[in-house]
């Protein structure tokens, strides 16, 4: 033996992939495994354990690398490294700031299992003349659940008589004697634990006719358990599969992980290398579970989770997906299966490669398949959809503001006392009026809501003098507003997104909302700081309420001013309101579904209102454009085709208005 070895000691090497395999020069076997990229090598002989890092790859490194390339090999070869990088981590509970260390363990800290124990392990035997009855009873165990003798000796399976305990035994000094399997689990070609099962059948049933076994089939087996294991915690089982210088892709595709031994080797039984198991079902602590082989575990692509259907396995499957994230597919069981391994017995090999080849990512609505989406996509095709709806104005209105139930982010502007609010009033009230939505306000304008709702009463009956109508006249209309809107006014809370539509949630879970506004945005609190801009808090809160209103079928009206306009060209004009020239940011324009903005026209010759329409996200129902309006006395709001029109209207000309009450319109 020499203290250091260089790459070209071992002129016989042959490729495997990513790494060379050649003749160990300790016990002369050729399971040396050599990477290539990082000059690691390892004997997977058993009981050999030669281990190191060529030379040619030798560096001295100021950090302490946890993965398995660089690790004991380095130590094995006398390489020092300054410093370790030591995990700090705070004492929890005695508030001192004291720190303590804590390094994570790596492969080369499982021990092996003491000779004592390996040496009573009998490994599986194809003899067919073997009298062994703890073979025989293995075999018996092994080729009922489906696995053939082949996989059960390639995986090292052995075979004796040990004492196991049940699950509910407590004193594990009285565990009885059973014939058992033994799942040796090998780290680095080397046993570092095992896990015994009992074999021995609890029910017998008799052979189908035809069969030619010779035997009768065991209908059950008994389920007693014990383990061996110098190391705590265990290492998952089979984890050699994915070790770095035994696999020879760059990268593995697929890792398999599963609750339990047996499933692993059905797994193998079916054609699969890369599969593990959590070293102790569904009761394992994952992040000690896979510390140490974390680096080995970030070579796989995927993840797949083949776990039980109980309880206890659902628990399990949710803590793997929650440890691995979107790396996790998810595998569908059939009903009457508790496990991969109950598929393999009941439906054969084909059925097993079917559900592992089927595994699907976690399913989640913020991934949209076509597939999901096939009867709507028909129904679109075929013209069978959401049109939208006339909001009362008539047909220039309809052009530019036709809105469906989908819901989302409605943004209104303009220069102060353009008549924003006025606006406002008269489109909600012929939307409860005349379509039947439900309206919830949050009007910082209107502080008075009896005011607002006694003007709500007036434009439901188009009438500004109120004072002659009865009681019984007037309540109809109140017990009508009743029933399609309410408002919130925020004493309790202060006016933050959150607060909002934590309100608007409150509405919603008991009547059937439809339009939340909000007026205006500059009495809103966003959280801006030093890390937080206004630009910031703005996309938030506008994200915030899209969302909100997409995901419930909620238009949310938010009223929001101008920043300060600029002269044109030193003239007393100022420049035209668009999508941008809202304060504060440009995700006013970048966010919204649609934005508008109000006017008002004074001229000598007429006055009215232009609303603008200055961006429609889905233009198949209506564009953008401009509407002309003229005002009723009692707040309602005419359209007209054109200025001619307005003009002619204020020179005496009898135009259509609407004058008759809507509370007639509604539906009993």
């Amino acid at each position: 033996m020499k203290p250091f070895y260089y790459l070209c000691d071992f002129p016989e090497r042959k490729n495997a992939g990513k790494n060379f395999v050649t003749e160990c020069p300790k016990c002369g076997k050729k399971h040396l495994y050599i990477s290539k990229t990082t000059g690691v090598f390892h004997c997977f002989s058993s009981g050999c354990d030669f281990k190191g890092k060529l030379k040619d790859f030798w560096e001295e490194r100021p950090s302490y690398n946890s993965s398995f390339t660089g690790t004991a090999g380095d130590k094995f070869m006398g390489t020092h490294y300054p410093t370790h990088n030591i995990r700090q981590e705070r004492e929890s509970g005695n508030g001192s700031g004291k720190a303590t260390s804590e390094v994570p363990m790596i492969p080369e800290d499982y021990k092996k299992l003491p000779p004592e124990v390996f040496s009573k392990i009998k490994p599986l035997t194809d003899d067919p003349e073997t009298k062994d009855q703890n073979q025989l009873a293995a075999r018996r165990y092994l080729a009922d659940q489906g696995i053939s003798l082949k996989t059960a000796i390639e995986a090292r399976i052995g075979c004796l008589m040990h004492r196991c305990y049940g699950k509910d035994e407590d004193n594990k000094s009285t565990g009885t004697m059973y014939h058992c399997i033994a799942y040796v689990n090998f780290l680095n070609g080397q046993p570092v634990n095992v896990k015994y099962r009992s074999c021995d059948p609890s029910t017998i049933k008799a052979t189908d006719e035809g069969e030619t076994t010779g035997r009768e089939k065991a209908a059950g087996y008994t389920k007693f358990w014990s383990q061996d294991s110098p190391t705590t915690p265990c290492p998952p089982y089979h984890i050699d599969c994915i070790n770095p210088l035994k696999v020879a892709e760059e990268t593995v595709p697929r890792l398999i992980i599963t609750e339990g031994e047996k499933d692993v080797l059905t797994l193998r039984e079916a054609g699969y290398h890369y599969v593990i198991s959590v070293p102790n079902g569904a009761a394992s602590d994952l992040s000690k579970s896979f510390e140490a082989f974390e680096p080995w575990m970030n070579q796989a692509r995927d993840i797949v989770i083949c776990g039980d259907i109980d309880l206890p396995g659902r628990t399990l499957v949710k803590h793997l997906t929650d440890y691995f994230g979107e790396r996790c597919l998810l595998t569908t069981l059939p009903g009457d299966c508790k496990d991969i391994s109950d598929v393999l017995a009941t439906y054969g090999i084909e059925v097993v490669h079917e559900i592992i080849e089927s595994a699907r990512p976690q399913h989640t609505a913020d991934i949209v398949t076509v597939s999901e989406r096939a009867n709507g996509i028909l129904n679109v095709l075929h013209g069978e959809y959401d049109h939208g709806y006339d909001v009362g104005y008539g047909p220039l209105t309809d052009h530019v503001f036709h809105p469906t139930d989908q819901g989302g982010l409605i943004i209104e502007t303009g220069v102060p006392n353009s008549g924003k609010t006025d606006f406002l009033n008269d489109l909600t009230c012929r939307l409860m009026a005349k379509t039947g939505r439900y309206v919830c306000y949050l009007s910082f304008e209107v502080p008075d809501k009896d005011k607002h709702i006694a003007h709500l009463v007036q434009l439901m009956l188009g009438k500004v003098n109120t004072a002659n109508y009865t009681q019984e006249q007037l309540k109809p209309i109140i017990s009508f507003l009743d029933s399609h809107m309410v408002h919130l006014d925020l004493h309790e809370v202060s006016p933050t997104p959150n607060n909002i539509i934590a309100r608007a949630d409150m509405v919603r879970r008991t009547l059937p909302l439809k339009y939340l506004i909000i007026d205006p945005y500059l009495f809103m609190e966003v959280e801006t700081n030093r890390y937080n801009t206004e630009t910031q808090a703005i996309k938030a809160m506008l994200t915030q309420m899209q969302a909100w209103g997409r995901t419930n079928n909620i238009w949310v009206i938010i009223v929001a001013h101008p920043r300060k306009l600029t002269k044109l060209n030193g003239k007393n004009e100022l420049e035209e309101i668009d999508m941008y020239t809202i304060a504060g940011s440009a995700n006013w324009a970048n966010l919204a579904d649609f934005i508008f903005s109000i006017s008002r026209i004074n001229r000598q010759d007429s006055n009215y209102t232009r609303l603008d329409m200055l961006k429609v996200r889905d233009q198949d129902l209506c564009q953008t454009g401009s509407v002309l309006y003229v005002r009723q006395t009692c707040g309602r709001y005419d359209e007209r085709e054109s200025e001619e029109q307005v003009i002619a209207e204020a020179q005496g000309k009898v135009m259509s208005k609407d004058h008759s009450p809507w509370i007639s319109l509604i539906e009993s």
